[in-house]
């Protein structure tokens, strides 16, 4: 029997001994609710059964919390504009009722203003929740990451588990979780019930950290990617389009595509940290739906998150960094900084390009699996190159973007996948459109990408 969605087990004893089991089965790929009756003659077997279901659905401690038992609460954060100003109406049709099913309290506060949600996160008192939940888009959870990095006890606040609630336009995360651990949804649809089953029985799955060292916007962490060029053009240029929901990104795309090639013609010096592992190289190139066995045995497993220890705790989160870059900086020393030269260990190539991507998660939106190969908790990040001295027409983009939809985009003649550790971009003009997980820098700013000592904590599921 998998236990893993069932969410609540209730024992009614008269005037027959029943046993009430309220479950999420995946039905029609999608998690749909189902009430599940037993009727028992004998009052102890029913018993019996009850205690073991219970036992077996019981929440695991966070790894954030020094007490042995959860509080069986936990903090929503809604952005209500997000998502065309539907995120709370989504949360309450889709998400609230499976908590409270569950038995398992809820906060909720809704963001005011911009950067609220790191203001939420920087002062959270973190001992009186199980997880944050951000009901959101990926923008909401940038915010709560850059408050947990600000607190002087981050290394403990790392370990509050996130659990990314797909309330937004663009939930790559939320995407790249649910198919890392093989739960289907439904990609341009709602997918919140899912989420939220994973909140009530959760696994913690570390969720590596970057550092961006950007030439005019300081250092900024990342969790999922730095895109420059058309990419970043059609993401940040479809903001006028928000109107339209996940449709404003396809809207843009085919006007950006239309206008090519005068547009989106960057002329940068890139360079990077191999990998080197063919067995990376290989899989780079595997689509989101062939068979997971072709991935390898233990690309879908996660490594155990370290629990925190009362010295990590002892210190006081009011006495936290004062700005992001005293957070990330003197991180990642083995790097050179963006203006020093680079060691033999960097290859670099100049070129025209389309777009430059910096990619550590399988997804860039619910519908975008644009990297399966991109694994949840290992800090490999995946640097793709689109080359105009391999674009032989403006429709043979189009057809790449068409491609990106089902995934079939990786084995495209003009798309360089390169696995790597670190990436610095160079850009010799002032052009193209810059973002760091979706959100904005200064247009053509050179960037340097490299892995964060901490590590952040995600909620998933058992596959």
């Amino acid at each position: 029997m998998d236990y893993a969605f069932r969410i609540r087990c209730d024992l009614i004893e008269k005037p027959n001994a029943q046993l009430v089991i309220t479950a999420y089965p995946i039905t029609s790929g999608k998690r749909l609710r189902k009430e599940i009756i037993f009727n028992f003659n004998d009052v102890e077997v029913c018993e019996k059964l009850h205690n073991e279901i219970r036992k077996r659905i019981t929440r695991p401690k966070p790894p954030h919390l020094l007490k042995s038992k959860p509080n069986n609460k936990v903090l929503i954060i809604t952005n209500p504009f997000s998502g065309q100003k539907k995120a709370l109406q989504l949360w309450n049709n889709y998400g609230a009722h499976v908590l409270q099913e569950a038995q398992l309290e809820f906060d909720l506060i809704m963001t005011e203003r911009p950067g609220h949600g790191t203001e939420i996160a920087q002062t959270l008192r973190i001992d009186d929740y199980d997880a944050i939940a951000v009901n959101s888009g990926d923008g909401l959870i940038s915010e709560v990451i850059c408050g947990l990095l600000l607190r002087k006890d981050r290394e403990r606040a790392l370990k509050i588990p996130i659990c990314h609630i797909p309330g937004g336009t663009s939930n790559g995360l939320a995407a790249s979780i649910l198919f890392a651990c093989n739960e289907p949804f439904s990609a341009r649809d709602v997918f919140i019930t899912e989420c939220v089953n994973m909140l009530v029985h959760p696994i913690f799955i570390n969720l590596p950290l970057f550092t961006v060292e950007t030439e005019q916007d300081g250092l900024k962490p990342m969790f999922m990617t730095a895109t420059w060029g058309l990419i970043a053009d059609i993401d940040i240029g479809s903001e006028r389009f928000r109107w339209a929901g996940m449709a404003r990104l396809h809207i843009e795309a085919i006007l950006r595509i239309l206008q090519l090639p005068t547009v989106a013609k960057y002329n940068a010096k890139v360079s990077y940290v191999p990998v080197n592992d063919k067995e990376t190289s290989r899989k780079s190139t595997l689509s989101y739906d062939v068979d997971r066995s072709r991935f390898g045995d233990k690309h879908f497993t996660f490594d155990s998150v370290t629990e925190a220890s009362s010295e990590v705790s002892s210190k006081d989160p009011s006495q936290g960094f004062t700005n992001i870059n005293e957070a990330l900086e003197g991180h990642g020393n083995e790097y050179p900084k963006l203006n020093e030269p680079l060691g033999p260990e960097w290859e670099t190539v100049e070129g025209c390009w389309a777009m430059v991507n910096v990619t550590s998660t399988s997804h860039l939106g619910s519908d975008l699996p644009y990297m399966p190969a991109a694994q949840l908790d290992k800090d490999i990040i995946y640097l793709t190159l689109l080359d105009w001295n391999t674009i032989k027409s403006r429709f043979h983009v189009a057809d790449l973007f068409i491609r990106m939809n089902n995934c079939i985009h990786l084995s495209y003649p003009c798309l360089q996948i390169i696995p790597v550790k670190a990436v610095r971009v160079e850009p010799q003009t002032k052009s193209g459109y810059f973002a760091i997980d979706g959100e904005p820098c200064t247009n053509g700013s050179a960037f340097q990408v490299f892995p964060f000592m901490h590590k952040a904590t995600i909620i998933g599921r058992n596959k």
